[in-house]
């Protein structure tokens, strides 16, 4: 039944043309993995590209997405339904349009009209599908109404000119970024603080902090011809910012790459879903950091001065930087997550794997190919600093953060998860 549900699908792709509803090899537009759970990941995706959402945001709704698929598949093989997949796809359906009612009627009815209706179910077959894929959904939704994530933090920054170290807002800046999410309950993890481990940012004055400002105004600065030009491209191949399925985004597509096209229903319900809270509760653990050290940004830095350093009124990053203190890098964070991929290969991050092809979103910039899970975690974690953004610590722990939550949910995941 799997078979003919994913042969189906394939009209969804008049429905999603926009939508890159399959997901392709950059070098040879071959199809990799086509399925209910990628092609609602897809959708997902083009929403946060049109509604401009940032990563906060964006990791929230992949994780609602998933977590409900992943759990609507797990309820209909336990209950021996006739059509599981239809009861992934209700789950998605059913969060994206509680989450976005005014793209309902425009969008995901007709993605749901395409995949199901051809189907010809009984009435009995479309009931049971619809409870399986609802039942979680509902109670996932209605958990998170009041988990801090609403709730107004009432956060000033320190003012211009203020101490040295402390977050100010750089120039154009009115508001910072999701202070709340600071506080926000996570979904599997089971404190942000466990994760507080790495000692903040660096202190001012110390010589390891001469190194990382000295690194951060050599390569990272707009304005000087230090920069080479793979270090400003990786800075904007790895940007992800407006208008792309932001870094959370990636994570999935960068593992489709890797694995290829052999991927079940079922593993890729479970890998997507482990991606993607990896990515939110990463980044719940790094916003915990980030309002608690209130570490200035290196636009702040540079040209305001500290004891050991002048001022640099002309100091530009290669990248506009994102309203939030600096320690430490979630998009680093996030990139970590990637560990859950190597986890599922069984290998370390680290080895030698067949080629795999990494497409970029926001500039036109040639695709790139990488020969372990590694190379892309770091050089993710590096871009930030080649943007200007970020001071090499805060990518290093970054990076160390994520990779700790990523193998904690792998460890724990349906441990935990019976609990959500």
């Amino acid at each position: 039944m799997a078979m003919k549900l994913a042969a189906n699908l394939v009209g969804c792709v008049c429905i999603l043309a926009c939508f890159s509803c399959c997901v392709y090899n950059a070098s040879a537009a071959e199809v990799l993995v086509d399925n209910v759970i990628t092609q609602w990941n897809a959708v997902t995706q083009q929403v946060v590209r049109t509604l401009g959402l940032p990563n906060q945001i964006a990791s929230r709704t992949y994780s609602f997405v998933h977590i409900s698929q992943y759990k609507a598949l797990q309820s209909a093989y336990e209950n021996r339904i006739s059509y599981p997949e239809v009861a992934a796809v209700y789950a998605a359906h059913y969060v994206l349009s509680e989450l976005f009612p005014g793209d309902q009627s425009p969008i995901f009815d007709g993605v749901i009209n395409n995949q199901v209706t051809p189907l010809n179910l009984t009435p009995n077959q479309t009931a049971e599908a619809k409870e399986n894929g609802l039942a979680f959904a509902i109670q996932l939704l209605r958990n998170r109404t009041d988990d801090g994530s609403q709730t107004w933090a009432d956060f000033h920054p320190a003012p211009p000119g203020g101490p040295v170290g402390e977050y100010q807002f750089v120039p154009n800046q009115t508001y910072a970024l999701y202070p709340q999410l600071a506080q926000t309950t996570p979904i599997l993890i089971t404190s942000p603080e466990t994760f507080d481990i790495y000692g903040g940012p660096l202190k001012i004055p110390s010589q390891e902090y001469d190194a990382d400002y000295n690194l951060t105004i050599t390569i990272g600065n707009a304005n000087i011809p230090n920069q080479t030009l793979y270090e400003k491209t990786t800075a904007k191949f790895w940007e992800a910012g407006s208008n792309t399925s932001t870094i959370a985004g990636e994570l999935f597509n960068i593992s489709l790459a890797i694995l290829g096209p052999n991927l079940s229903v079922n593993e890729t319900a479970e890998l997507f879903a482990k991606l993607a809270i990896s990515a939110y509760d990463g980044g719940i653990a790094g916003w915990y950091q980030k309002y608690k050290y209130l570490f200035w940004r290196p636009i702040t830095a540079l040209r305001q001065g500290d004891p050991n350093h002048k001022p640099d009124p002309t100091f530009t990053p290669v990248l506009k930087t994102p309203f939030h203190p600096e320690f430490p890098s979630t998009h680093s964070v996030v990139a970590g997550a990637l560990i859950v991929v190597a986890d599922f290969l069984g290998i370390p991050t680290t080895k030698q794997i067949t080629p795999f092809i990494v497409n970029t979103e926001g500039y036109f910039l040639p695709p790139r190919t990488f020969t372990s899970i590694n190379d892309v975690i770091q050089e993710i974690g590096l871009s930030r600093v080649y943007g200007g953004l970020h001071f090499l610590k805060s990518v290093t722990n970054g990076t160390q953060l994520g990779l700790q939550v990523g193998q904690y949910l792998h460890d724990h995941f349906e441990e935990v998860f019976g609990t959500i």
